[in-house]
């Protein structure tokens, strides 16, 4: 991990965890992976080792801690601890991660995803004893609840009057039913996962693992010399691997309780959407249509927690979205979103570590495919995909509907040149029929993919087949492109555009002499020397020297520049770690300016027993206040203050985030440890 890389995750753990907990997460970062009497003698002596137990559980509770056992099976057993730097880091989206949850899936979603990032991975059991329901069915056993209960969630009681039809609508899980139903949901989705024996192991103790198990049983004597036997060694690995994985992952046929509803044949984890009580209602937020909860129960001693990869995956989609906007507008985007989240059920991670790639051409083949109907059936229904034009046509005149004509007026193509005219029957509504209907939208949705596929950054493309109504897009080429761009936009703010000429150039040309990159770019060798010395001291450009002759001499040498694309990324992302640190630092140095507006804040809602059900960002930092308490003029002043400071932190925050994202993120290729 780099330095500023830890410092980020030892603020946002320190922003939720106690200062042993921090104290632990920061050790274990630095000095790499220690067993518990080690971390105890060397850095913890005076801290009680109960204490100690119950901060290390704690982090291993939400996965910022792995652990290994060495010698299981023997009285020598040695068990080493190390940090998860993705989880920990990860902390810092918990809030799109329920924003991204809530858009998806609704709001009763988005508060057990949220109640999830608090608590970490627990069991179905637990989660089920934190609510409270009025079971019509069903026994207390199953559920895990008390029956007699009031409903709330987290302590949060109704309200004295409050009808039957204002609970369903508040946004509240309100049965065990619902409660399961929203699990298999977001299980199926992939944003929840199984938590088994080796979610928390290190990747590097899994693989050595794996291949001593493999060693044993094909490769007994212990030689793989040879090509032929090395590639087998590895396919091997790379079948257990898989093996041990799809054993850990849910299964909606393996993991029902039999004590739940009988499951019909060929009835998935989200059938239940087709029947519905449509009362005029939304189906997010207030009003949510009422979903038909009957499906098998998941067993109570199953364990879930967040799915972290394929959390990134849906981010991705997001960010990828946003660019897309940006270019190619509000409709087209929103076909994108539905092309991308209909991959996005194929796509297990970022990057399987089980696939091997021989060059670019064969990650790209490798990509998931999904066709126009499915990308017809996850888009919104909402989105309106009128072209401008019709939409136009169709719009109403002086206040009033426009008159529908039998049918329009166009030049004969045979008798043009004279002037002649014939009448053409044009569709009405009447006459379209839903296959026909069915068509046209098809028709549309695949010309907005074709503006993706024509645009500079290729968003998306067909594969190689002729005539096929299958779309791909290839991550990996798009996400390059995109870093190319933000490394361009970065190199013009601060060097102009002779800085972007000469990175653009150096690029494609590779080495070049300082006479040939002046040529190129059109500039005086002294003009560019001055701009090639700056980018240097920054760290975008690097020299190469070439002797002539044996003695090395500075005269007799020939000076190349290069530019080093995937260094420069680095940096850029050891920069924006720092970014982050330093916001998240000042936040902390603002909070303290207005402790005591914000600790009266707290002792009154705590006194009133008003909720505290806010925003779930990072922790204490990133709770937004909320207004309601009988403050004072100034206090209140003071309070909006701070809340006009967090926000523009906040804000700062997230699009360094979006930038870490897309330099380390979304192509797979980690570039932490670089620097």
């Amino acid at each position: 991990m780099t330095s500023s890389l830890v410092e980020v995750c030892n603020i946002l753990v320190g922003h939720t965890f106690d200062d042993i907990s921090q104290r632990i997460f920061t050790k274990l970062a630095n000095g790499g992976r220690t067993t518990f009497n080690l971390l105890k003698s060397l850095h913890f002596r005076d801290t009680a080792p109960r204490r100690l137990k119950q901060s290390l559980a704690r982090l291993i509770q939400h996965r910022l801690v792995l652990h290994y056992t060495e010698n299981a099976d023997t009285d020598a057993e040695r068990t080493y601890y190390s940090v998860d730097w993705h989880v920990a880091y990860g902390w810092i989206r918990n809030g799109r991660l329920v924003a991204l949850v809530q858009d998806r899936h609704g709001h009763k979603a988005a508060s057990l995803m949220a109640m999830l990032l608090q608590v970490g991975h627990t069991t179905v059991a637990d989660l089920a004893s934190a609510f409270s329901f009025e079971e019509a069915s069903g026994s207390k056993r199953d559920a895990g609840t008390d029956i007699n209960a009031v409903p709330h969630v987290n302590g949060n009681g109704t309200a004295n009057g409050t009808h039957a039809h204002r609970q369903r609508d508040s946004g509240t899980i309100q049965s065990i039913e619902e409660l399961h139903y929203i699990l298999r949901k977001l299980l199926h989705a992939g944003i929840l996962q199984k938590v088994g024996t080796h979610t928390f192991k290190p990747q590097a103790d899994a693989e050595a693992e794996i291949q001593a198990v493999v060693m044993e049983e094909q490769f007994p004597d212990g030689k793989i010399t040879g090509p032929r036997k090395q590639a087998e060694f590895k396919r091997s690995v790379d079948s257990l691997k898989r093996k041990w994985r799809d054993e850990e992952q849910y299964d909606e046929h393996r993991d029902a309780d039999t004590n739940g509803t009988i499951k019909r044949p060929g009835q998935d984890a989200t059938a239940a959407n087709k029947r519905r009580k449509m009362n005029g209602a939304s189906t997010n937020g207030h009003g949510e249509v009422q979903a038909d909860f009957s499906g098998p129960k998941l067993p109570n001693d199953m364990s879930i927690g967040i799915n972290h990869a394929r959390c990134t995956v849906a981010l991705r989609s997001e960010q990828l979205v946003h660019y897309a906007k940006q270019y190619l507008g509000h409709t087209t985007a929103g076909v994108y979103r539905a092309l991308l989240v209909a991959l996005e059920k194929k796509i297990r991670s970022i990057r399987d570590d089980t696939m091997v790639y021989e060059d670019e051409d064969d990650e790209d083949e490798a990509q998931p495919v999904a066709s126009v109907m499915e990308v017809a059936d996850h888009l919104n229904p909402n989105l309106d995909l009128t072209p401008p034009s019709k939409a136009n046509k169709a719009a109403t005149t002086n206040g009033g509907p426009k008159v529908k004509k039998k049918g329009t007026i166009e030049y004969d193509p045979e008798f043009a040149d004279i002037g002649i005219k014939r009448e053409v029957a044009s569709d009405s509504d009447d006459d379209i029929t839903p296959i026909k209907a069915q068509g046209r939208r098809l028709d549309t949705i695949e010309q907005h993919l074709k503006l993706l596929e024509e645009h500079t950054s290729q968003f998306c493309h067909r594969p190689s087949v002729t005539g096929s109504s299958e779309w791909r897009v290839s991550f990996p080429f798009i996400t390059r492109t995109l870093i190319q761009a933000q490394i361009d936009t970065t190199i013009q703010r601060r060097f102009g555009s002779v800085g972007v000429r000469v990175a653009r150039m150096l690029r494609e040309e590779g080495k070049l002499e300082e006479k040939q990159v002046a040529q190129r770019v059109l500039k005086h060798v002294k003009d560019i020397r001055s701009t090639l010395g700056l980018m240097q001291a920054a760290g975008l450009l690097e020299t190469q020297e070439l002797p002539r002759d044996q003695y090395r001499q500075p005269t007799k040498c020939v000076y190349l520049w290069y530019f080093d694309e995937k260094k420069v990324q680095a940096q850029v992302l050891a920069q924006s770690y720092q970014g982050i640190a330093r916001c998240l630092q000042r936040m902390d140095v603002e909070q303290t300016r207005f402790q005591q507006v914000l600790d009266k804040r707290a002792r009154l809602r705590a006194d009133s027993g008003e909720d505290e059900q806010r925003t779930f960002m990072m922790g204490k930092a990133g709770l937004l206040e909320e207004e309601g308490a009988p403050l004072s003029g100034v206090e209140k002043l003071q309070l909006g203050q701070w809340r006009e400071v967090q926000e523009k932190l906040l804000a700062q925050v997230g699009r360094l985030d979006e930038l870490v994202a897309l330099m380390r993120d979304f192509d797979g290729g980690d570039v932490s440890m670089i620097c």
